[in-house]
């Protein structure tokens, strides 16, 4: 890894769009493949694996729901779009669609919460992971798992830029995939084939071991319910694709902008889909047999997430378990790389640059960039040693993000919507969530209800969406809309999908009026020219 940082450190050197965007020249397909690797490291390992403990075969649909129809709703209707308005980072965005101090606001925000906690929490949320997969199989303490991990992420990305990640990624993969591979076969041989298993389970944990076959969610369960499967995909589908930058997780505004083309972009959407499937499935699908080796998995007090590094070590031999473990610290590698290259491009481009140092040189943003990989670092260590449970923390992301989820989309496809419905989703939709959540939260603490009085997590999903799309539907519809001049030079740049259609008239008109002078001289000039000649 480090050596691909050497051999990139020249041409990620030479200005900001190399280090953070490749140069715009990275191929679809390796822009996907380094996606879905953003994606599922460790922490999928740690935490998938550890719900298939106590859920089962239809764990899957906990990825599904949150990402299959979500990354194809990307490429179908937001891909090109992104990529045609070939901006720096996606948070240019607001300053394009909207005008004066809501747009202002709205990037700054964005920016605060993408740099100093999205990236932060998930970056952390990465390397807890891979404390998690250490502790079981080798014995290492988190302080000595990050000195083995941390270094040498933050090494060849300070280096290399970019460019640099998206190529370390192709060979983490490779490594991390035949790691995976090895345990799911050897657990897969060790009970005698799925036949077995699925007959083992129902012996041994009788109904909740026939339930753990299902490949769909029941209707009831305690932990995934067929509605929470339902709260994942509406949580993150509606809206999706609309903001290149939310707190759920998804960093693909850099994907996109990196593209060689728009159709390169829509090309990352389908391989990310294809190959995170694939991933995921390598690394939850195996733990669904762990129960059977060590039943305290399926207890309250038991960490779960330990799941797969005990299933590792029991499986195998000293060879293959270094390959696995290998491609357990590469694919952490790879988000965290990931994660601190966004993370970074953000501060400095959204914060920095934006509001500090407006006018500075190349030099001077390419050293600020390298430092705020620092501070991005110091705070998900922070994140390592502060939580516990990966599901938590994904949980609270995405009640946090899904609050203003469908504003992504109005925002791209209804003329109407405006910077102040824009900040009604963002802030009003926050502070419904700590209404909901956060309240609910305080009043179990309290003892004023009690916890079973309260909703599961998948209904205050729906509640707080519910809540913040009625309020900025009702501040789009009571306040004026942008100016013709801001929604004109939108969509004769962009010519989006949806409801545009007094602007889409106006945009035409004014092209034909563009036109018609020019014809009316080119036909007039012709019998003037005849009678000279």
């Amino acid at each position: 890894m480090l050596g691909i940082g050497v051999y990139y450190r020249r041409f990620a050197g030479k200005n900001l769009d190399n280090y953070f965007l490749a140069g715009r020249s990275v191929p679809g397909w390796l822009n996907g493949v380094s996606y879905s690797a953003a994606l599922v490291s460790a922490d999928a390992a740690c935490g998938y694996g550890g719900l298939a403990t106590v859920t089962g075969a239809f764990v899957c649909w906990w990825y599904l729901s949150r990402f299959a129809l979500a990354l194809f709703v990307g490429a179908v209707l937001f891909a090109v779009f992104w990529r045609r308005l070939g901006l720096f980072t996606s948070l240019e965005f607001y300053e394009l669609r909207f005008a004066g101090r809501p747009a202002a606001m709205m990037r700054l925000w964005i920016a605060f919460r993408t740099s100093c906690i999205a990236m932060p929490a998930w970056t952390g949320v990465t390397l807890l992971a891979a404390c998690k997969i250490m502790e079981p199989v080798a014995g290492m303490s988190k302080t000595t798992t990050l000195l083995w991990v941390v270094p040498v992420s933050f090494l060849y990305v300070f280096m290399a830029g970019y460019k640099g990640v998206v190529i370390s990624n192709l060979v983490q993969m490779a490594v991390f995939t035949l790691g995976t591979l090895a345990v799911a076969l050897l657990t897969l041989i060790h009970f005698g084939g799925p036949t077995a298993l699925a007959a083992r389970l129902a012996a041994e944990l009788g109904p909740a071991g026939v339930e753990m076959t299902r490949v769909t969610p029941p209707i009831e369960h305690e932990v995934f319910p067929l509605a929470a499967a339902l709260a994942w995909l509406i949580g993150q589908t509606v809206g999706y694709g609309g903001d290149a930058a939310p707190m759920g997780g998804a960093v693909e505004g850099q994907r996109i902008l990196s593209t060689r083309s728009p159709r390169e972009a829509v090309t990352m959407y389908v391989v990310t889909a294809a190959t995170m499937f694939l991933f995921v499935l390598l690394v939850s699908l195996p733990c669904v047999a762990a129960p059977l080796l060590w039943p305290q998995l399926r207890s309250e007090g038991f960490d779960r997430e330990l799941a797969y590094g005990m299933l590792m070590k029991q499986m195998l031999p000293s060879g293959l378990l270094g390959l696995a473990v290998a491609g357990m610290l590469a694919g952490v590698m790879s988000t965290v790389s990931d994660n601190l290259n966004f993370g970074s491009q953000v501060m400095l481009s959204d914060l920095y640059q934006r509001w500090i140092k407006p006018a500075a040189s190349q030099a001077h943003y390419m050293a600020a960039g390298k430092v705020c990989l620092a501070i991005i670092l110091a705070m998900a260590l922070l994140v390592v040693y502060r939580v516990q449970l990966l599901f938590k923390v994904a949980v609270f992301m995405l009640q946090l993000s899904a609050a203003e989820l469908p504003a992504n989309w109005a925002q791209w496809w209804w003329w109407r919507f405006n910077g102040k419905a824009r900040l009604a989703a963002s802030f009003g939709g926050a502070a419904i969530f700590c209404i909901v959540v956060l309240g609910s939260e305080a009043l179990v603490a309290a003892g004023l209800v009690q916890q079973s009085q309260v909703p599961p997590w998948w209904w205050q999903t729906f509640i707080v969406m519910g809540l913040t799309t009625a309020l900025w539907v009702t501040v789009a519809l009571l306040t004026e809309p942008e100016s013709d001049e801001i929604l004109d030079r939108f969509y004769a740049r962009v010519q989006p999908l949806g409801s545009w259609g007094p602007v889409r008239r106006r945009v035409r008109f004014g092209a034909l009026q563009a036109e018609t002078p020019a014809a009316t001289a080119h036909y007039g000039a012709s019998p003037v020219q005849t009678v000279a000649l």
